[in-house]
C-alpha cells in the first residue's frame, strides 16, 4: 500500500447501531471511511470493518439476508483483503452462538461464543471500562503499549477461540478470564470498542495498519 495514500476502510453496517462514533473514530485514526450501500457488489478496500451491539441472531440473520456473508467471503479471497469484527462484529466471526438458540456465524475463526455464567455477586453483563493483557507473544510489541490502558466494553457473551494461537490477548469479567483480541490471518476482531474508548481507542485504530 502507497504510504501517500490513505487507508481505506469500508464500514459494513448491520443495522443495528449508530455508526456515527466508529466512522468518526476512524477518521480521526487517519483513514478514509466508506459506509458500505449494502446494494455494492464488490468489496475493494484495504479494511472491512463490521462493528455492531446486539442479538448474534439479528446480526447473522441481517448478513444472510443481504447476502453479506457471500460477499464477505469473496472480499476475504482476494489479495490483500483484511476484515475486523468490533464487539457483535468479532462474535459473528466465529462459528456459532449460543445466544437465546445456536446460531451459525460465519465461521471464519472456529469457536463458539457463550454466556456469561453466575459468577456471585457479578453481573452477567460485562459493562465498562476494562485492561486487557496479551496473551500471545508474537504481538506483545505492538499491542503491550496498551496492557494499562482502558477499553470500553458492553457485552453479555463472549468467544472462545478452539486455537490458543487466536488468542492475541485476554480480560477479566468478574471470575472469567474471556478472549478480548483475536487473530486469525487477515481475519481480527476485539470485544472492546475502540471507538468508545477515547484517546487510547484512537491510537489502537491507528496500530491496525501495521497488521493488514
Amino acid at each position: 500500500m502507497a504510504t501517500n495514500l490513505k487507508c481505506k476502510i469500508g464500514i459494513i453496517n448491520l443495522n443495528v447501531n449508530n455508526l456515527f462514533s466508529i466512522y468518526k473514530a476512524c477518521s480521526e485514526a487517519g483513514y478514509k471511511v466508506t459506509v458500505i450501500d449494502n446494494k455494492l457488489k464488490n468489496y475493494s478496500y484495504d479494511i472491512l470493518l463490521m462493528p455492531g451491539v446486539g442479538a448474534f441472531s439479528s446480526g447473522i440473520n441481517y448478513l444472510k439476508k443481504n447476502h453479506i456473508d457471500e460477499k464477505i467471503d469473496n472480499y476475504l479471497n482476494k489479495k490483500n483483503s483484511f476484515i475486523y469484527g468490533i464487539c457483535l462484529g468479532m462474535q459473528l466471526l466465529f462459528s456459532s452462538s449460543e445466544e437465546f438458540k445456536l446460531n451459525r456465524g460465519l465461521k471464519l475463526i472456529k469457536g463458539k461464543v457463550v454466556k456469561f455464567q453466575n459468577q456471585g455477586s457479578e453481573n452477567k453483563i460485562n459493562i465498562g471500562w476494562s485492561k486487557f493483557k496479551v496473551f500471545n507473544n508474537d504481538y506483545n510489541k505492538l499491542f503491550s503499549e496498551f496492557e494499562n490502558k482502558y477499553f470500553y466494553y458492553i457485552h453479555s457473551y463472549y468467544a472462545k477461540p478452539n486455537l490458543r494461537k487466536n488468542i492475541i490477548s485476554h480480560s477479566f469479567h468478574g471470575k472469567t478470564n474471556f478472549c478480548s483480541i483475536t487473530k486469525k490471518d487477515n481475519i481480527f476482531g476485539t470485544q472492546f470498542h475502540p471507538e468508545k474508548s477515547g484517546e487510547a481507542g484512537i491510537k489502537f485504530l491507528k496500530k491496525i495498519k501495521k497488521i493488514i
